[in-house]
């Protein structure tokens, strides 16, 4: 019999957590890929995150954390573009890395800045593997 304390560590998987940061070593089917052809915005829930996985108009698949770090707009109700998902929000694109690539307003109003360089999401690589969309949890 497992104590209360070792059962936790063997089953909770967020995070952080000893089997969460083992199981994030691994790849995991996310979906299949013709789930992406009508609809190329799907939300996922895994290992108790939530997530957002994207084909943009390249074929680049993305998987995104679900929220706009700028106020937290789901990325889920976002447009995709020829390089990776525009938040509905504000505008800001992110490429299938994670990294900002586009702020509409602050490039125009103080493009000297280059805020966008300092934002990022957190983003997982994915391919397509067969005719599932696979994910390697780890990030690059």
């Amino acid at each position: 019999m497992l104590s209360e304390e070792r059962n936790r560590v063997l089953t909770q998987t967020g995070s952080g957590t000893p089997m969460g940061e083992l199981m994030r070593r691994y790849w995991h089917p996310i979906a299949a890929v013709s789930e992406l052809e009508e609809k190329p915005i799907k939300p996922v829930r895994l290992m108790g995150e939530d997530l957002t996985l994207f084909k943009d108009l390249s074929g680049q698949y993305g998987l995104v954390d679900r929220h706009c770090p700028h106020r937290r707009a789901s990325l889920t109700n976002g447009f995709v573009e020829a390089c990776g998902l525009r938040c509905g929000y504000h505008g800001w694109l992110f490429a299938p890395n994670g990294t900002c690539v586009e702020q509409p307003f602050e490039d125009v109003a103080a493009p000297e800045a280059r805020f966008r360089d300092q934002i990022k999401v957190k983003a997982y690589r994915v391919h397509a593997h067969g005719n599932r969309v696979k994910k390697y949890v780890t990030n690059p």
